[in-house]
């Protein structure tokens, strides 16, 4: 895969054209509802309704980033936590007197055009999923899927959603500063009781799991390590942890949130470049 130079730093061409990776605004973006939130130390937002309890919001947010901390397209119901930000909401709102604003307020209002973020994000997961593989998967006996890239830059890995059922381990391997793209098939995947590992130098901040046909995530006791990009998937998340960012369609569940955004990176195709 070719690399060339550009304004934003260096990016990666192939016959599908340019294509922007920014995935790094949200801890947690939703094109629905959110149910059972907890603890998110990045920014949440959602289509739908909010519903948070015994949570906080934004609190690893710098002061000089407080801005659309907390956005419901939606109705907005909190109790028992507090906002470090500003927070939004199109419908009603509801929270009792627990709950506080500690570096922000809360208003009427809704600051993120939805729609069309929705748009951008299946057109980017679809581009996404027709990336050539230029990485290896394996599936262990033993129950290791085991990912391995050498390419400095992309590494790009087809992966199965049944793989993941009774899974050990999900290992993966490639250089540090590159973008591991999973692509994982399948209308469904269930993520239970294993862990995961890096090799080579990468690390959460490079690994993106792009679920370009999932409409079902159910997660139990386990932690994503990367940024989930799943558009058309209802999420079921429970007592487990995000390191990175997930963009989806809904959530439901206690499952925590830690900032560790997806560094950009730009695909692009070279002026004249027939490649």
């Amino acid at each position: 895969m070719d690399t060339c130079n550009g304004e934003d730093g260096t990016c990666y061409h192939d016959s599908s054209g340019g294509l922007q990776i920014r995935l790094n605004d949200y801890n947690l973006f939703l094109l629905g509802d959110y149910t059972e939130g907890t603890d998110v130390e990045g920014k949440v937002a959602a289509g739908g309704n909010i519903t948070m309890n015994h949570f906080s919001v934004g609190h690893e947010m710098p002061d000089t980033n407080i801005s659309n901390v907390l956005v419901a397209g939606g109705n907005l119901t909190l109790s028992n936590g507090g906002v470090w930000g500003e927070a939004w909401h199109g419908g009603s709102y509801s929270a009792d007197q627990s709950v506080i604003y500690p570096r922000g307020s809360v208003a009427q209002g809704t600051p993120i055009d939805f729609a069309a973020r929705g748009a951008e994000l299946r057109n980017l997961s679809s581009q996404l999923a027709s990336l050539p593989v230029n990485g290896t998967t394996t599936r262990e006996s033993w129950g290791g899927l085991m990912l391995r890239g050498t390419d400095g830059h992309l590494n790009v890995f087809q992966v199965s959603a049944s793989d993941f059922t009774g899974a050990k381990l999900l290992s993966i391997e490639a250089p540090a500063g590159s973008l591991a793209v999973l692509n994982i098939q399948g209308i469904s995947a269930t993520f239970a009781g294993f862990g995961q590992s890096f090799a080579g130098g990468i690390d959460q901040r490079g690994v993106l799991f792009n679920f370009g046909d999932a409409t079902s995530i159910n997660a139990q006791g386990y932690g994503f390590w990367g940024t989930v990009l799943a558009p058309y998937a209802h999420i079921t998340f429970h007592n487990g942890s995000f390191d990175g960012g997930i963009y989806a369609q809904s959530l439901t569940g206690n499952a925590e949130g830690h900032v560790n955004p997806l560094q950009d990176h730009d695909l692009c195709e070279l002026p004249g470049d027939n490649h």
